[in-house]
């Protein structure tokens, strides 16, 4: 089950998904040269490393972006209403935060039912099983339809999401 953004609003997650994505590309990196090392083939184990050490830094530059975004949306929040309306229209179509829940309380619901499924299932069995224990924290805007998805309700299209080896093992730390 993939999360992909779909719209302009979907910035913190697309920012998000590309970490992730950056970090297992990282692990996988240096798996890979930890192997060539200790073949003694220290021409692919530097090369690896110079590539690894770019890596890094890109990650560094997408941290700074989730940063930079946060900052738009905190001077957003700030705004008079007139200049909220206009350029929340464009970049900020979601919600303000505290107004929905929050995704991370979306992490352990999810993974608990993917688990239970063998590690996969259908996005939209997913979605009704991890909505009845999500109940009790839903807030009422997430009861209102998306904009992009008509017929979904908002706590639905946000319980979108991958599962991963890094997340069930999220899942298992106290």
């Amino acid at each position: 089950m993939n999360s992909v953004p779909t719209t302009a609003d979907d910035v913190p997650a697309a920012l998000q998904l590309l970490q992730g994505a950056l970090g297992e590309e990282e692990a996988r990196i240096r798996k890979e040269g930890s192997k060539a090392m200790s073949k003694g083939d220290y021409d692919t184990a530097q090369s690896v490393i110079d590539f690894a050490k770019r890596l890094l830094a890109f990650q560094k530059k997408v941290a700074g972006l989730e940063k930079e975004w946060g900052d738009l949306e905190d001077l957003r929040d700030k705004a008079t209403p007139a200049v909220q309306e206009i350029v929340s229209k464009r970049f900020f179509g979601r919600s303000k935060r505290g107004d929905i829940t929050s995704q991370d309380d979306y992490c352990a619901p999810i993974l608990r039912v993917l688990i239970e499924m063998g590690g996969s299932g259908k996005t939209k069995d997913v979605i009704a099983q991890v909505g009845q224990p999500m109940k009790a924290v839903f807030k009422p805007q997430d009861y209102e339809k998306t904009a992009t998805r008509t017929k979904e309700l908002r706590w639905q299209n946000n319980a979108r999401c991958e599962i991963s080896d890094e997340g069930r093992a999220w899942l298992k730390t106290p």
